[in-house]
């Protein structure tokens, strides 16, 4: 099974480059309908995410790939990372969801897609409205349950180095919310990412100037 922890690598300029892509980012169209309402296709959240890399012209490109893994029992599942590149050769590796070895094929692309498109939202913190792709409620309750305890562990990562900076930082850090209440608990996943973002690129700035 595969071991998974949460990349600290120092990637300043990356760090910049996803800060400026969140701040011109907007929400995909919901162009696609469900049983359960409107929700936005993996190819509107592709295309969200590079209309924003081109408008804040941030230097990175993304790709995804699938890797298979196998519990301790033998059954094979597969996992959808993302690979987020920026032009100073900066990387970071990003797991998403996994989704589960089906012989019908039909279903198995449903699966894969499905673990993209949620996996995308992952890495660049955007939030859609849920797709089952002819999934069934159990695929999407564990993609929630995942991105609750992500949204903890950056939670955290908040909680524990914001310490670390002094007040006018601090500000500016929250000010990319565009709001005055900084109760860490009370954020979104979505909000978190954003937050994180803009803290580690003040951290990385901080580091250079040493």
């Amino acid at each position: 099974m595969l071991q998974q922890t949460i990349d600290v690598t120092t990637t300043p300029e990356l760090n910049k480059a996803l800060y400026e892509t969140q701040k011109v980012l907007t929400q995909p169209s919901k162009n696609k309908n469900a049983h359960y309402g409107k929700y936005a296709d993996l190819s509107a959240i592709d295309k969200a995410i590079r209309k924003a890399i081109i408008i804040a012209d941030s230097g990175i490109s993304f790709s995804q790939g699938v890797i298979d893994d196998a519990n301790a029992n033998g059954k094979v599942s597969h996992k959808i990372y993302t690979v987020i590149r920026h032009v100073s050769g900066e990387e970071k590796i990003i797991y998403g969801d996994s989704f589960p070895d089906d012989s019908n094929m039909q279903k198995q692309g449903a699966n894969e897609t499905y673990a993209k498109r949620t996996s995308l939202c992952l890495a660049f913190g955007i939030v859609a409205d849920d797709d089952d792709d002819g999934q069934g409620v159990s695929l999407l309750e564990q993609y929630q349950k995942k991105e609750e305890e992500n949204k903890l562990k950056v939670i955290a990562y908040l909680k524990d180095n914001i310490k670390k900076v002094d007040k006018d930082v601090s500000e500016r850090v929250f000010a990319v919310l565009g709001k005055k209440d900084k109760t860490l608990d009370h954020l979104s996943y979505r909000q978190a990412l954003i937050l994180s973002g803009a803290l580690m690129y003040e951290l990385s700035r901080e580091n250079i100037e040493e």
